[in-house]
């Protein structure tokens, strides 16, 4: 009874992708982008993702004229196997990679801090969807995607082994009594979710937070981990730092990331590695258990088993948290400004 159960469901998911591919290709047809709704026309036998969300990034006419009829492993490259939005997009730092449906192959976010619009791949997307309705989304692109584009050499100054990163400040017209009403609201969430002690140290940060303007991620531990923190106020700032990202990750956003991806905290010299054991997303080998608990425009919160402990031994101060949200008797060196995200590529 559980196999014809499980099998209707992977047929209901199977007509929904194929009809998210029929809906694509007359939205594209009617948008001027002739070629890419004929090509998913031609291919959607062939693309049943199991899944009802998708993203398509669509080459111009121009391009098709230019680089001929593409190949189906090209157009799988060309769609996600989830809806991903232009918000989520932009907070993804350079270097991430992001999974098509063309298995083992990935695109790369190769936009810059200072650019307006985001790139993948170094093809610029257009700066708002052509369509959008949650479920499906699609991007215009004015040439294909190279299917074997690889980032070949460090951004700048930094070191080798380390590509890029990002910082994504919040609208600096936004209201601090707005933003007060929504983080007193994330803060309700994790009391009422078990994580009330991390809800509290949050609450002593507010005030750093809105200063900088930063959008954040939170991680935030379950109380019966994080009740034997409590009384050592020497430990307060960098238990909370450690599990703060200066940047919006949606849960999407997260699984998106390959294995190995580190996500720079608002501790200094303390990352997160990103890893999956048996397909359970974990942060330095601890797991995420609730995902998005709390999510608005500028932050998002996801709950986790454990506490995101300090390496054993390291070379930086492990008490020191980055300038981008400083404690507040601290006084950031550099104007409060952080890299964000870095992603490591492993040689």
């Amino acid at each position: 009874m559980a196999s014809s159960s499980s099998s209707t469901s992977l047929s209901l998911l199977s007509v929904s992708s194929a009809q998210s591919i029929t809906r694509a290709a007359a939205i594209l047809s009617d948008s001027g982008f002739k070629s890419m709704s004929l090509a998913l026309d031609i291919a959607s036998d062939s693309l049943n993702t199991l899944s009802p969300s998708l993203t398509v990034f669509a080459p111009t006419d121009t391009a098709f004229s230019t680089s001929g009829q593409p190949s189906l492993d090209l157009i799988r490259l060309h769609i996600l196997p989830v809806a991903f939005p232009l918000r989520s997009l932009k907070s993804l730092p350079f270097g991430a990679k992001i999974a098509t449906l063309l298995d083992g192959d990935s695109l790369t976010v190769t936009t810059l801090p200072a650019d307006c619009l985001v790139s993948l791949n170094n093809v610029t997307i257009t700066a708002t969807p052509i369509f959008d309705d949650g479920a499906l989304i699609i991007f215009g692109i004015d040439r294909f995607f190279d299917r074997y584009f690889r980032i070949s050499g460090p951004i700048g100054s930094q070191s080798p082994k380390i590509l890029g990163s990002c910082s994504a400040p919040r609208n600096p017209n936004e209201k601090a009594a707005a933003e007060m009403a929504e983080f007193s609201e994330a803060n309700e969430v994790l009391r009422s979710k078990g994580c009330s002690v991390m809800a509290s140290f949050l609450d002593m940060q507010f005030h750093g937070f809105l200063k900088y303007q930063t959008m954040l991620t939170v991680f935030a531990p379950v109380d019966q981990v994080m009740m034997r923190r409590i009384g050592d106020l020497r430990q307060y700032s960098s238990v909370l730092h450690r599990h703060v990202v200066p940047c919006r990750l949606s849960w999407s956003d997260l699984k998106s990331l390959e294995d190995g991806s580190l996500l720079r905290t608002n501790l200094q010299g303390f990352d997160i590695n990103v890893s999956r054991y048996d397909s359970v997303l974990e942060l330095n080998g601890v797991s995420v258990i609730m995902p998005e608990l709390y999510h608005n425009d500028w932050l998002v919160v996801h709950g986790i088993s454990e506490v995101l402990e300090l390496p054993q031994s390291t070379t930086q101060n492990p008490t020191e948290p980055n300038p981008v949200v400083p404690s507040p008797p601290q006084s950031p060196a550099d104007g409060g400004r952080s890299s964000g995200i870095e992603v490591t590529v492993k040689t």
